[in-house]
């Protein structure tokens, strides 16, 4: 079974009524002690006689996402099952163990963990925090797990970052324009770096809630991607993974798809919560999913680019209200959204053939309130490669240099510029954009009985930066031996990359991974930012006869 690891960052929502108890019990080689910064947690046990379950068993996912903001720690949730912690714990080759209890304290709770040292058996620590109500368990969890982050992995001043702090005294010079706002907010909500740092540090980070954008004018180089939350594992393999309605800090809907369900998240400050899921029969083959605000109601709507048997049925679903509701009828289009296209966010469309999957111009597709149809078409030659090989997908607008005006992954999941015509400029060495997935298409060969196979790839994210040189947001793989087939590669890892003088090169990564990045997307889409957020797809493990599919959604922070 994968590591079930959750990254999150603290939260520091205390009431003025809000009772607060935090004691160190027992710490055995605690300060700075050189723990390393490694550690399982047990399911929490309730001995409270009301009914307080559902709460309890948050709990350990709660403060695993808090001790991974704030102390960048690797945390393993481990299972309600029949082995003991310690022994599963130590399967997994983890040396600390956290294991808590939230019992009935008078008319309060309090909620105790205790830390072994499994090397020795030795106790590394135990801490208590206590809440008047039970609503109120859960918001102690960011003053807890600052003290368990400060005592065992050295994060000085953690647990006193999420402590409520007096007023200043008044002062005669009043505070910059802009600075009173992010000296306001709790450093638990800051990013992991400056909560390291402790007291010492000079300079404030401000949280996801305040991003200050870089000046237009300066050519802002992105330096790393670091992962700061994870969804539950999805027992499905996610092909992609796109933005639905998110606001300006990242936080809302997420939308991502498996061969023919699509699961809808969301996504709350570092935590990615289940919302809820649409399903069809298994004769149905999602390609690919569109998140676009078709009837201008200012809510994105879903476009669905869909293969039943081998009749290419797509259609449409409206927001309404918190879910989403079919319209009746069905396109025989692929689709997929171009942002920036003449300063505008539009649906792209092209036909499906009869004996290749893709056929014709490529179009701006019209919304009438009841069907899409062909409007203006792009001035894309799809008679040439390497559109003419590889269809709709993967095509994304830019401005690259003086020449580019399209970014494209090719069938031999190349990176290319194009011209405004669609001829090649530019075609990377390695490669970018892999797909998981593919579709069987056109006419069942003679010798093989089977249908030639299409394999899809992943549109690259493209962000304006300085003019002419944007930012590229897209995975790299690394290629296995058998490299004509999905799901052959050695390592896969999400880059950000900028184009500059010619050509692309990689100015932020996340670390290579045994597991395949499937689809990627800032958030906000569009925005590679300085401290924003990035969005990914990732299979764990692909659906075999000995083996069943896992997959999860990754949190990126941009740095």
């Amino acid at each position: 079974m994968p590591n079930n690891r959750v990254h999150s960052r603290g939260r520091a929502a205390l009431g003025a009524a809000f009772f607060l108890c935090i004691v160190v019990a027992s710490i055995s080689r605690a300060s700075a002690a050189g723990y390393p910064r490694r550690i399982a947690v047990a399911p929490f046990v309730s001995s409270a006689k009301e009914d307080i379950g559902t709460t309890v068993a948050v709990l350990p996912r709660l403060l695993a996402s808090r001790l991974m903001a704030l102390a960048g720690a690797d945390v393993l949730l481990l299972p309600a099952e029949a082995k003991s912690p310690e022994e599963a714990a130590r399967e997994a080759k983890y040396p600390l163990l956290l294991q808590g209890t939230v019992s009935k304290l008078g008319k309060g709770y309090s909620v105790d963990t205790t830390v072994t040292d499994l090397a020795t058996g030795a106790s590394a620590g135990a801490f208590f925090a206590a809440a008047p109500t039970e609503d109120d368990i859960i918001p102690q969890l960011g003053v807890l797990s600052g003290e368990i982050a400060e005592k065992l992995f050295g994060v000085q001043g953690a647990a006193k970052a999420v402590s409520p702090q007096p007023a200043p005294p008044a002062s005669p010079v009043a505070p910059p324009a802009g600075l009173a706002e992010i000296a306001a907010l709790p450093i638990a909500s800051a990013t992991p770096a400056a909560q390291a740092t402790g007291p010492s540090s000079q300079t404030a980070v401000p949280s996801s809630r305040a991003i200050v954008p870089a000046d237009p004018a300066e050519w802002w180089i992105p330096s790393s991607m670091k992962k700061i939350g994870q969804s539950d594992k999805v027992a499905d393999e996610l092909y992609g993974v796109v933005a639905g309605d998110v606001d300006a800090e990242g936080n809302g809907d997420v939308i991502t798809w498996g061969r023919n369900i699509i699961y809808v998240y969301r996504v709350k400050g570092v935590e990615i919560l289940p919302y809820t899921r649409i399903s069809r029969g298994i004769s149905h083959h999602f390609l690919n999913v569109c998140a676009i605000d078709l009837d201008g109601d200012g809510k994105k709507d879903l476009v669905v680019t869909d293969l039943e048997g081998d009749r290419l049925l797509s259609f449409v679903m409206l927001r309404k209200g918190d879910g989403f509701v079919e319209i009746p009828g069905t396109v025989p289009y692929h689709f997929t959204v171009l942002r920036g296209w003449n300063g505008k966010t539009v649906l792209a469309g092209q036909r499906g053939g009869v004996v290749e999957p893709f056929q014709g111009k490529i179009h701006v597709m019209k919304w009438d309130g009841k069907i899409l149809s062909e409007g203006e078409a792009l001035p894309l030659d799809t008679g040439i490669l390497p559109i003419s090989a590889g269809g709709v997908y993967t095509l994304s607008p830019g401005e690259f240099g003086k020449d580019g005006q399209w970014l494209y992954v090719d069938v031999e999941e190349k990176l290319r510029v194009l011209d405004a015509k669609g001829k090649p400029v530019y075609k990377s060495k390695e490669k970018f954009g892999s797909g998981a997935d593919g579709f069987e298409y056109g006419e069942i060969s003679r010798m093989e009985q089977t249908r030639p196979v299409m394999t899809l790839r992943t549109p690259p994210g493209v962000a304006q930066g300085k003019k002419g040189n944007p930012l590229i947001l897209v995975n790299e793989v690394k290629k296995g031996i058998l490299k004509g087939m999905i799901h052959t590669f050695e390592a896969t890892r999400l880059v950000i990359l900028a184009w500059e003088g010619g050509g692309v090169a990689v100015r932020a990564s996340s670390p290579w991974s045994d597991f395949f990045y499937s689809g990627s997307e800032p958030l906000p889409p569009g925005e590679v930012r300085r401290g924003g957020m990035a969005i990914a797809s990732v299979i764990e493990q692909s659906g075999s006869a000995f083996k069943e599919k896992s997959s999860r959604l990754e949190l990126f922070r941009i740095e």
